[in-house]
């Protein structure tokens, strides 16, 4: 079975901060694709790594044989809404340009939605922090400002066009992304939707074995020599 190939996002990682934006983010999906599997094979993300592999699925929709996005959301339909969004991600990137990146990611690591990793399994959890510990202030303040959901475009009214087989996978425990994983399924030609229970924001860690075993079944049978996740978490 060939490895993950796991690209940081523009913004992650040790790298010096670069383009953030959509448009940049789908070019280095691109740009890693080219690079790691140029024949169609399997993409997926995670949270924001969701989010980009979706928009990288609209923006050139024969590139894959298959998605799967955990946690996903795609997008924020109301535009005041989505420049309240903006509002708010501004702020936070003002908070960790002040403060450090330590500081903001020990914060953000306490917001309800985040604090369920605590059931991650020590060792992983461990291995976790020490990679979110190369993040830096102005990368991170960068994708805020750049690719938060306020910065992002409304991707519902693409969902229909894409044909491709997509497996939407959801935490029980995290109500509002299963909400949002059963209301994508329900939009998507070929989506299939798995709700992990006892999982919160972060299904594949906190569940692992469930969480496997739903790609596992959903791969089956794709020819797949190569798949990559545009984000190391």
């Amino acid at each position: 079975m060939a490895a993950w190939q796991c690209p940081n996002l523009p913004g992650h990682g040790p790298a010096p901060a670069a383009d953030c934006s959509p448009s940049a983010t789908v070019d280095f999906i691109e740009s890693a694709r080219a690079r790691l599997c140029p024949e169609p094979e399997v993409l997926l993300g995670y949270s924001a790594g969701a989010r980009a592999a979706l928009l990288h699925a609209v923006a050139h929709p024969r590139r894959w044989h298959a998605l799967i996005l955990i946690s996903p959301n795609p997008g924020i339909e109301d535009p005041a809404k989505r420049a309240e969004r903006r509002a708010v991600d501004e702020k936070l990137a003002q908070r960790v340009e002040k403060e450090g990146a330590p500081a903001f990611i020990g914060f953000w690591q306490q917001t309800p939605m985040i604090r369920s990793q605590l059931k991650i399994r020590s060792d992983w959890r461990t291995e976790m922090l020490r990679n979110r510990a190369q993040h830096t202030a102005e990368g991170l303040a960068a994708s805020l400002r750049n690719f938060g959901q306020g910065s992002c475009p409304n991707l519902w009214p693409s969902l229909k066009q894409i044909e491709i087989p997509v497996l939407l996978i959801a935490g029980a425990e995290d109500r509002k992304y299963s909400e949002l994983a059963l209301q994508m399924g329900a939009q998507l030609p070929n989506g299939r939707v798995q709700i992990i229970d006892g999982a919160g924001h972060m299904p594949h860690l906190e569940q692992p074995e469930s969480s496997a075993g739903s790609i596992d079944r959903f791969i089956e049978g794709i020819d797949s020599g190569c798949r990559i996740t545009p984000e190391r978490v």
